[in-house]
């Protein structure tokens, strides 16, 4: 039997690398590096090992604790045609939200892409996404600049992702980011699949200023990657739908809350 002082410091790295793909559900081979102070090759040799002893899944980019069947994430389309009417009035609310000039990261999501369709032209903003619907939206549009994030497009997601993606937003800075979310909970911001949770988690770290967008019902729905903590995010707009308890979650963690009513009729320009 090993006792803790028989334990040496790549089992003790280990096992804090288990522990943090466990926590977050995926873990690309970066930030593991980063959180434990050791090279990525490094992190690839634990990684292997781990993945050898069958206590972890390899996928592009970085490992996973997920079955296969768990990381294939939600279509974009079927998302698109749920809570259309809170979606449309957070997007509006949102709109009010965003700066005059600079740039603006939109998150791949259905309540994001509501917003990029709001944005009238001559806007001088510049925005950032890996979302193929919103630049699909703004192509062509006059007054900004819109900078894709290139990488693997996924189609169920319609989204750009992966390594090359990360890579991307490393380099930039943006005044705000349009946070989406698959589901929420007390413990912080959830996404369906491991790329999009690396995706949002190099977005967040790039930002000035984090908006979560999402309906009140995403507390009541299960995802299992987590992209952030409810700490990373300095707004969250939401519809009036929102129990007290989930607001008093969310204040606890110093995060604005800006609730909208849903009854409203929000017409599209």
């Amino acid at each position: 039997m090993v006792t803790e002082a028989q334990v040496s410091p790549a089992q003790e790295r280990r096992i804090r690398l288990v522990s943090m793909v466990e926590a977050q559900g995926f873990c690309t081979v970066a930030e593991l590096a980063v959180a434990l102070d050791v090279s990525e090759m490094t992190i690839r040799r634990d990684a292997r090992q781990l993945v050898g002893e069958g206590r972890m899944r390899s996928v592009h980019g970085g490992v996973t604790m997920l079955p296969a069947a768990a990381i294939d994430g939600t279509d974009f389309r079927a998302r698109a045609t749920r809570d259309n009417d809170a979606k449309r009035a957070i997007a509006h609310k949102a709109l009010e939200l965003l700066p005059d000039t600079g740039a603006v990261a939109f998150d791949a999501g259905t309540t994001t892409h509501e917003v990029a369709k709001l944005l009238p032209d001559g806007a001088r903003l510049q925005v950032v996404t890996a979302s193929l619907p919103i630049v699909n939206t703004l192509l062509g549009r006059d007054g900004f600049d819109v900078i894709s994030l290139g990488g693997t497009l996924h189609p169920s997601s319609q989204s750009f992702a992966g390594p090359m993606t990360v890579a991307a937003i490393g380099g930039l800075r943006v005044r705000t980011l349009l946070l989406a979310a698959s589901s929420l909970t007390d413990d912080g911001v959830f996404c369906g699949n491991h790329f999009d949770a690396g995706s949002k988690r190099a977005l967040v770290d790039v930002a000035d200023e984090v908006i979560l967008l999402a309906d009140s019902g995403k507390f009541e729905l299960s995802a299992m990657v987590r992209a952030c903590s409810l700490d990373d995010v300095d707004l969250f707009v939401t519809d009036d739908r929102l129990p007290d308890r989930h607001r008093r979650a969310m204040r606890d963690h110093g995060v604005e809350v800006i609730t909208v009513p849903v009854e409203e009729d929000h017409a599209i320009a």
